[in-house]
């Protein structure tokens, strides 16, 4: 299977592409920020009164969805803000209308400013938009992951996500939505999982080694011992994060 997805990557590039991304039909602007020291609750609290004074309103589908991190990565907030295409984001209508919100609302955005120590933007590819909101109002807990893709083996990463994302539906667990980089900083993949709660993230599976294995190779994988170092051979890092949901 491995080598198929290789070979298709390279006689079909073009093919493959755009098909595999067709359910990858929504943008999205996914901003990383750490605060500065003891100032997170603020950050946090500044951007959640913009949400409720209506800041984006008119120029943004809704505002964005907020995780805090728990444990792991090096930010503190994740912000995913649905820009639904470059087109839409960047219309002539859109760009006045956040211009004059960021002109109206300058005071705490300022403030947001001089409290963020490190801020990361990237745009990136990802699940419809209803499909996310569902997914941020009924769960409470994510494992997100960035992944830094080889030199040459983005559409494989990718092609791999996707097979790992069969393999957890196989196993009885809910699959990860899957975001593409764009543009911005110099990752390539993000795959966010959704959970009740630490517990449910960290639960036992259902099945045994040996019937989880039998599924790994029904995916496409040589075995369940091999999902990872696969991954692994495809990447130069990856970084994960367990993230609470902020509303």
């Amino acid at each position: 299977m491995r080598k198929i997805i290789s070979l298709l990557l390279l006689l079909c590039a073009g093919t493959v592409q755009a098909s595999e991304h067709d359910d990858l039909n929504t943008l999205y602007r996914i901003q990383l920020y750490r605060a500065a020291p003891g100032a997170l609750l603020e950050f946090i609290a500044i951007n959640q009164a913009l949400e409720e004074q209506d800041f984006y309103q008119g120029w943004s589908p809704r505002s964005p969805f907020m995780a805090r991190h728990s444990q792991g990565d090096h930010w503190d907030i994740m912000l995913i803000q649905p820009m639904l295409s470059y087109a839409a984001y960047f219309a002539t209508d859109k760009i006045g209308l956040r211009r004059a919100a960021h002109e109206k609302f300058a005071a705490p955005l300022n403030r947001l400013e001089a409290i963020t120590s490190f801020k990361e933007d990237l745009f990136a590819a990802g699940p419809k938009l209803e499909q996310l909101a569902q997914q941020f109002k009924q769960m409470e807990f994510l494992h997100i992951e960035i992944f830094y893709a080889l030199a040459g083996k983005k559409d494989e990463l990718i092609a791999q996500r996707r097979m790992e994302n069969e393999y957890l539906k196989g196993v009885k667990r809910r699959p990860n939505e899957l975001f593409v980089v764009d543009g911005g900083g110099d990752a390539d993949v993000i795959t966010i999982g959704f959970y009740d709660s630490l517990q449910d993230f960290a639960k036992p599976h259902d099945l045994d080694s040996s019937a989880r294995d039998a599924v790994a190779k029904q995916v496409g994988f040589k075995g369940l011992d091999d999902i990872s170092p696969y991954l692994r051979s495809l990447i130069s890092a990856h970084h994960d994060t367990l993230a609470g949901v902020v509303r």
